[in-house]
């Protein structure tokens, strides 16, 4: 794989914000970006932040694979320990145990260009995380830029750059009805039926479900499931008190009820436990 190279002074942030919760911040992807990934995150606890070590984070369901720069930084900025891994789908939560002074900058890349792209298999990948050093073509370029990094939202931006690079225009996912059903869930929040995405694609429902499920990993169905739980619990994020009826219809659930049900099997919790749950740990983290 070849790295294009670039003259520019490297960017220190990752763009334009788009949503946040204690130490966690999403990026709007830029243009060139956009294409093949659905954004930047970083996920950074600082050295004197208010959380103990071990401090507890519900890592919810995630139909994409980010590729991340991991490390702690010394006086300096200078990476310690650094690592860049593969964190692949999600379709279960997990209990993350994040210490202070470490940090994440990552890529949330679209499962249809993951394979095309970069070589690596969405469902070889799925639940779980994995080194990229020595086993992936554009690892260790990758990870040279990022160990020159002194702080987190430069290591972001420089590895969206990256990973910008790395996506050549002639790059297509393997099958164009994999890449526009993923996409038409994604703009449609979840809210578009299977048959519907089926008769846009020119394909059978059955035909459909086989070719998403072989070349991103995951079904369709549980893809859209996850997508409109997404669009649902960031919403409430953002108010003290959700009108949860309110939000179940926007976010296209048949009622609260139906996003109760979906609420407990993907992430473990009701969705008022989990609100209050993510906004006990937003006010730990920022007390003012």
């Amino acid at each position: 794989m070849v790295m294009h190279t670039n003259t520019m002074e490297p960017p220190t942030t990752p763009g334009s914000a788009r949503y946040r919760l204690a130490d966690y911040h999403d990026y709007a992807p830029a243009p060139a970006l956009a294409r093949v990934a659905e954004g930047v995150w970083t996920h950074r606890i600082g050295p004197l932040a208010q959380l103990a070590d071990g401090a507890m984070h519900r890592v919810l369901p995630d139909p994409a694979l980010s590729i991340a720069f991991r490390c702690r930084r010394d006086a300096a900025g200078r990476p310690i320990d650094p690592e860049l891994v593969a964190i692949g789908p999600k379709t279960r939560p997990y209990i993350f145990r994040f210490s202070s002074g470490c940090e994440i900058a990552a890529v949330r890349l679209k499962l249809e260009w993951v394979e095309p792209v970069f070589g690596l298999v969405p469902a070889d990948h799925h639940d779980a995380e994995h080194d990229l050093l020595g086993t992936c073509p554009f690892a260790r370029a990758f990870f040279d830029q990022l160990v020159e990094t002194r702080s987190c939202g430069e290591a972001a931006a420089r590895l969206a750059r990256a990973v910008s690079s790395c996506a050549p225009d002639r790059a297509a996912p393997r099958t164009r009805a994999t890449a526009s059903a993923l996409e038409l869930v994604r703009r449609s929040s979840g809210g578009m039926a299977v048959d519907s995405i089926a008769r846009a694609t020119g394909s059978s429902v059955r035909q459909l479900r086989r070719t998403v499920r072989q070349e991103a990993g995951i079904s369709l169905k549980t893809y859209a499931r996850v997508i409109r739980l997404l669009q649902a619990v960031t919403a409430a994020d953002r108010f003290a008190t959700p009108l949860w009826a309110r939000i179940a219809a926007d976010a296209g659930f048949c009622d609260q009820p139906h996003l109760i049900r979906e609420c407990r099997a993907l992430t473990g919790l009701s969705p008022g436990g989990l609100h209050r749950e993510r906004r006990a740990e937003a006010e730990t983290s920022n007390p003012a």
